[in-house]
């Protein structure tokens, strides 16, 4: 009776402090000043030929925990004027993993033929599968049968949508939503509903440039769910002979966040570290390191799209 109590207020605590901040699985990637098609699939037209990215990231923090997530992003063109793009991501926090398969097609019309403007829409489907690791809950009977045939394992879909306006290798300003479906699934407990919050991303860029060898690129993307749940984040990159690139962000977690890279011909690679801190209500101070790496490989041999 006792470990059923101490069950259930920890299910209502997660489902009350679900509504006041963001979920596994739908923050801000560190990447996305290089890969903004990550949370706008409409933006597969910053590139004009087919390209294929990764991110991956480790993080360590105050409580020893190593936070890791990946993503997997491909784009590429069926026809003029229409692309579809692929994402596979993975999160994990904590006891809660995300994994997110996202397909999506985009249309994009021009606005102005001879500057390049253009305004894109995508609509994606989506398989997301959570996981909530129920070995490592401290509970009072391991043997206990009501932790028996518990789900550790909750498949999903869903689906997203979104708009832009791009000029390659200029400027781009995007707004979409995730988990359109507001659907609720039983996980872990069958009398427990889980709502997945419907999520809105801004992400946005704009390259100045400096004369023909140095460019500054400005970059801002934020993630709403509620008045409570937000993040935003912002940067700026200093590129030089289009080649390498170094720049400095800010997240509003509390992070600085520092990156270099260069790129080689159809490769790019870059690194990327986020370091922040925080005070609690007992005044102790905690700090996180997070790393992450970058690769970019571009075809020009493969359908362009202008």
């Amino acid at each position: 009776m006792k470990k059923n109590m101490i069950i259930a207020v920890v299910l209502i605590m997660i489902n009350l402090s679900a509504v006041a901040q963001l979920q596994v699985g739908q923050g801000i990637n560190s990447w996305f000043h290089k890969t903004p098609q990550v949370h706008n699939m409409g933006l597969i037209y910053m590139s004009s030929v087919p390209m294929v990215s990764l991110t991956g990231s480790s993080c360590m923090d105050g409580f020893g925990n190593h936070p890791t997530q990946g993503t997997i992003l491909a784009s590429g063109f069926l026809t003029d004027g229409v692309g579809i793009g692929c994402k596979i991501d993975r999160e994990k926090a904590g006891l809660s993993g995300h994994l997110d398969a996202q397909v999506a097609f985009v249309y994009r019309i021009f606005l102005s033929k001879e500057k390049g403007d253009k305004l894109s829409f995508f609509l994606g489907g989506h398989f997301t599968q959570d996981q909530f690791a129920t070995n490592d809950v401290v509970v009072l009977d391991p043997n206990d049968p009501g932790l028996q045939n518990v789900s550790q394992f909750q498949p999903n879909g869903n689906a997203s949508a979104g708009f832009s306006f791009l000029r390659e290798n200029k400027y781009y300003a995007g707004i979409s939503s995730y988990q359109l479906l507001e659907n609720k699934n039983a996980f872990l407990n069958s009398e427990w509903e889980n709502v997945h919050q419907r999520t809105y991303y801004f992400v946005g860029g704009y390259t100045y440039e400096l004369n023909e060898k140095f460019g500054l690129e400005l970059s801002g993307a934020s993630v709403f769910a509620n008045a409570k749940a937000f993040v935003w984040d912002i940067g700026l990159d200093l590129k030089f002979n289009k080649m390498c690139w170094l720049g400095v962000g800010y997240r509003s977690i509390g992070a600085m966040k520092f990156d270099i890279g260069v790129t080689a011909q159809s490769w790019s690679f870059g690194y990327l570290c986020v370091y922040g801190s925080w005070v609690d209500v007992k005044a102790y101070t905690y700090k996180s390191i997070n790393n992450s790496i970058f690769i970019r490989k571009v075809f020009n041999e493969g359908r362009g799209n202008k």
